[in-house]
């Protein structure tokens, strides 16, 4: 989706979509579904187009069908093509033996110089002894002026099992050799079948009152065994020579076989023997919906493709989505194929359900393709992508997205449905494109543009700049000039122009942000920038022009260190490069229309200019050994120095293993330098660059520390290795030795094993608890006690394979202690028991999720577990029933893949046999029942590795304690007493303090005025008052 987005569509190169032809078709006709060229003469080229809906001026016929003729040029007029203007033959009156109503006549068309084949794959035949009818299908070719009925499937005993639902001319092609090829995907209770003609004999014994015709050269291919019904060969045909003999082999899609994997079948073109078969890797993506075949590399062997347009792939979110595929199959000199893939940008598009051979579109020597995407872009429009073939194969990013015009109404335009390009339609030496959207009767023609190929070149002289060497005059001062040189040559193949215009802009220290001081300017206008005009003479000599620039004095600025860009820009005058029909032509876009050289100002180069530094690295850490699945990250601390003279454009590259990522630069530490370091990858070399200076001047030593986290280590590493180096661009000692650092990988797995009892503790005897002697459910057995152990890998490293063994107390002298009703996993965990669990069958009772974990005592059983402080434990020794004294159950546990952090539970659920300890022998007696459970590391999924054993084991214990519970004692007489006399002393104490502190005294208001002033009286003036 990115790289669509990153490519708007109608975009980029040499098909013209400012000016595309379009041309429409009766509505609701389906006028687009098939399209083709067709040039019956060298002078003359014009576009077919299929409508297979729409109506004819056939008797009685509705919806027959058509295939139109369209002129290319202005007036873009279509005229249908009468191939067949008869109505349906009648066995007798009313009693037809043909049925040409929706037969869509012009559903597939192909043309070859003056023939073209048309075909009506739902054409229906009956017999003359049978009423009913079957799609046999049926074609016709146009030859010259005389058109002839091709319909090899039509026979006198029509059936399912023959050729009855043939669908003859589903799909259809030439080859070089004049032979016609047809699908037809219904034959053979839809096995379906490819059949071979020539053309000449489809003319010759053409007679329109024989029903059925025998062909003496057909090469057809013959029912298989019931395993391949439902098949669907021919569904899409191409034709090229895969064998090398050269006579055109068959390929065909199959896109049902192989249990709806899908087929594309290669058939020799001499005896229609099979050839190859590829198989599609994912069910009911329709592989082989399409196919086509071209020379897409330039190693005159033809290669092949194929559509799966309902192919599905996992999206960012790892969701499974419908975005459609193209795999490649580059045929090789040494026989085979070499396969790629190619998927599409957008989820329901149908990426892939048409594709066609362009030819060479852009005229660089290698052929490029069309894959259409009909219901993919905004609002479905349909896009087809363009790609262009080179020597390495196909490009996988499109060089242009075609976007159709018209948005879904009732239906979607299906824009990119039908696909035909390899035919110079204007005769401009480049092959040109029809679209056809049948879902508005829309057919569009795009033309390709010429490329011109544009040799630019840039020199700088000299490239290190002296500001002392100051050779050059202006206004009376002397200052240090270069010279820029920039030239332009033109060439193309097609019709071009002779004079091509060009605008040249030059600028000088680029790099400069806008408002800076540039660092040199143009001698003869004071400015950075320059303007030309130049005129090309198409493939003439290059065209140059030198200029002389100069550098500011050195007080006019003070970065002496980054270079001096100079940049050359040139534009094509697309106007005056018009050709008579408006058609543009376009630079090639996959040479840049710019370049830029650098200048560097001469620092620290001794007594000879002449700069030879003696650059030195060396690498150390204090990790010497690497755990896996650490995530501490691996610091090094690189130390790089030059001891000559000065380095230009110093950097420093670390060559990183694939098992490390780069972090950044340590910028915490002040004895550490803050270089600037970016991640870069270089043919497929992942490397980190860091700029050490330009220039790294003389006696420079630099201290820095580089972060990389470790872990993507693969099962075979044992160890991962960095190379360090310094590079420069002088021309002498240019590089330091390489330094190299290499870390051993070790393994580390901090495994800890624990266990918990839930209860911890039992105390008997349980109130109301009577034995059975044949017990049903849990509580017939006793009180439920759970051991629950966890095996929990703290890491950092992951394990593979640990094996865990539970040793349980069952049984002591014949009684049964614990009695495990089962037990449960957690985690990638399998185990077994050298005894039957449950074997008494008991009922097992519905438990909660978080009765797991539960440690606390449940509310059900309360009645039989009091609390420690209420209980008078019987003194007396506790007696340990462990497995030294005890019978126990061994369960043995294997643990699988167990990255850090993670765990593996296993859960034993069991109920205490209360009757062992109700007998009375046992009676009044303490009991420690312990589980114990140990493990050992076997095997970490790192096979060249060697590591420590790794064991540990535990115990968990389960009390049992007879007690008594003490009766609650009553509370004297005399303590309630006491009690309320405390009570009633406090509240006089309260009573008496809020008194003497006022509280229950009010204040009234005045009544009077005289009352107001004896309550004021020093307000009144009145100092004393009289009684």
């Amino acid at each position: 989706a990115l790289l669509a987005a990153a490519l708007a569509p109608g975009s980029a190169f040499n098909l013209d979509v400012e000016q595309p032809a379009v041309y429409s078709g009766p509505e609701g006709s389906y006028f687009g579904f098939a399209v083709d060229f067709f040039a019956p003469d060298p002078s003359s080229t014009f576009l077919l187009v299929g409508a297979p809906k729409a109506n004819t001026t056939q008797h009685n016929i509705v919806e027959g069908g058509q295939v139109l003729k369209c002129n290319w040029n202005s007036n873009r007029n279509c005229q249908p093509i009468v191939f067949d203007s008869t109505g349906n033959l009648d066995f007798a009156p009313d009693d037809p033996l043909e049925f040409k109503s929706h037969q869509w006549f012009g559903a597939s068309v192909r043309s070859k110089n003056d023939k073209i084949l048309a075909c009506a794959p739902l054409y229906h035949w009956r017999t003359e002894t049978k009423q009913e009818r079957e799609p046999v299908g049926t074609c016709y070719l146009l030859s010259g002026s005389r058109s002839v009925e091709y319909a090899p499937c039509r026979s006198t005993t029509i059936d399912a099992d023959g050729q009855g639902f043939c669908q003859g001319g589903f799909s259809i092609d030439f080859t070089k050799g004049d032979r016609v090829l047809l699908g037809g995907p219904g034959s053979f209770y839809w096995q379906g079948q490819l059949i071979s003609d020539r053309v000449t004999e489809i003319v010759a014994k053409y007679d329109s009152k024989v029903y059925t015709i025998k062909y003496d050269d057909q090469l057809a291919t013959r029912p298989a065994s019931a395993a391949f019904d439902d098949s669907y060969l021919g569904y899409s045909v191409a034709v090229g020579d895969f064998n090398g003999d050269g006579i055109e082999d068959f390929s065909s899609g199959v896109p049902r076989a192989a249990r709806t994997l899908g087929m594309v079948s290669i058939y020799n073109g001499k005896n229609m023997s099979s050839m190859y078969n590829f198989t599609g890797e994912q069910m009911a993506a329709y592989f082989g919906y399409s196919v086509a075949a071209t020379d897409i590399n330039g190693d005159n062997y033809p290669d092949l493709f194929i559509g799966a347009p309902l192919f599905m792939d996992r999206g960012s979110d790892g969701k499974l989505q419908e975005v459609g595929q193209v795999s490649i199959c580059l045929q090789r000199a040494s026989g085979g194929f070499h396969i790629t893939k190619l998927n599409g940008f957008e989820i329901f598009a149908r990426f892939s359900s048409s594709i066609a051979p362009l030819g060479d579109l852009d005229q660089d020597g290698f052929n490029d393709i069309a894959v259409a995407a009909p219901y993919g872009g905004d609002d479905k429009r349909g896009l087809v992508y363009i790609y262009n073939g080179g020597a390495n194969g196909l490009n996988a990013v499109p060089s242009q997205i075609l976007e159709g015009q018209w948005a879904a109404r009732t239906m979607p335009p299906s824009f990119g449905y039908s696909l035909k390009g390899a035919t110079d339609v204007d005769k401009n030496g480049y092959p040109d494109l029809i679209v056809g959207a049948f879902g508005v009767d829309t057919a569009v023609l795009y033309r390709a543009r010429p490329v011109i190929r544009v040799n630019a070149a840039l020199e700088v002289n000299p490239t290190i700049l002296n500001p002392e060497n100051k050779a050059c005059s202006l206004s009376d001062v002397k200052v240090s000039c270069f010279k820029v040189k920039f030239c332009l040559k033109a060439d193309g193949k097609g019709k071009l122009p002779n004079s091509l215009n060009f605008q040249v802009e030059l600028l000088l220290d680029k790099l400069k942000q806008k408002g800076a001081i540039r660092r040199a300017l143009f001698l003869h206008s004071k400015q950075p920038s320059h303007s030309k005009n130049m005129t090309i003479t198409k493939g003439g000599k290059m065209n140059c022009e030198e200029l002389d620039a100069f550098l500011r004095d050195e007080s006019e600025f003070r970065d002496k260190l980054t270079p001096i860009t100079i940049f050359m820009e040139y534009r094509l005058d697309y106007r005056t490069a018009a050709d008579a029909t408006g058609l543009h032509p376009i630079l090639n876009q996959f040479t840049p229309a710019n370049m830029s050289r650098q200048a560097h100002i001469l620092l620290d180069c001794g007594d000879d200019n002449i700069c030879k530094p003696k650059l030195e690295v060396s690498v150390e850490s204090d990790q010497k050994q690497i755990y896996i699945g650490d995530d501490n990250p691996l610091t090094l601390i690189v130390s790089a120095q030059n001891q000559g003279e000065g380095a230009y454009e110093a950097e420093l590259f670390v060559i990183v293993p694939p098992q490390a990522d780069f972090i950044g630069v340590v910028r915490n530490n002040e004895a550490l330098a803050r270089l600037s370091c970016a991640f870069k990858t270089e043919n497929q070399t992942r490397m980190v660059v860091c700029d050490l200076g330009n220039p790294m001047k003389a006696g420079t030593k630099l201290l820095a520390g580089l972060r990389f986290s470790v872990h993507q280590q693969s099962e075979m590493d044992t160890s991962v290795k960095f190379d360090l180096q310094i590079r420069s661009s002088n021309l002498y000692d240019n590089l330091s030795p390489v330094a190299s650092y290499q870390a051993d990988l070790a393994i580390l797995a901090a495994v800890e094993i624990r266990g918990v009892s839930s209860p911890d503790h039992i105390f008997l005897p349980i109130a109301n608890w009577q034995p059975k002697e044949n017990p049903e459910t849990e509580d017939d057995i006793g009180p439920l006690v759970q051991h629950i152990y966890e095996l929990r890998n703290n890491g950092p490293s992951a394990f593979s394979k640990v094996m865990m063994t539970l040793q349980w107390p069952y049984k002591y002298k014949n009684y049964t202690l614990l009695y495990i009703v089962q037990y449960e996993i957690d985690g990638p965990m399998n185990c077994t028991s050298d005894m039957e669990i449950n074997p008494l069958k008991i009922k097992i009772s519905a438990s909660k999720d978080d009765e797991k974990n539960d440690t606390l005592i449940r509310e059900d059983n309360r009645d039989h577990r009091i609390s420690r402080r209420d209980i008078t434990a019987i003194e007396g020794d506790v007696q340990t029933l462990g497995c030294g004294t005890a019978d126990c159950l061994k369960i043995v546990c294997q643990v699988g893949h167990l990255e850090r952090g993670k765990s593996a539970i296993l859960y034993l659920k069991s109920r205490l046999w209360t009757q062992t300890f109700m007998n009375k022998e046992n009676q009044n007696h303490s009991y420690s029942l312990k589980s114990s459970a140990s493990f050992n590391v076997i095997e970490f999924p790192y096979k060249n590795l060697s590591f420590e054993d790794i064991h540990n084991s535990t115990v968990v214990t389960t009390n049992i304690t007879w007690g008594i519970q003490p009766q609650p004692m009553p509370v004297p007489v005399w303590v309630i007493i006491l009690a309320v006399l405390a009570g009633l002393l406090l509240l006089a104490v309260l009573v008496f303090v809020m008194y003497r502190m006022g509280f229950f005294k009010r204040v009234r208001p005045p009544q009077e005025e005289q009352e107001r002033e004896q309550l004021q009286p020093h307000e009144n003036g009145e100092g004393t008052s009289e009684a």
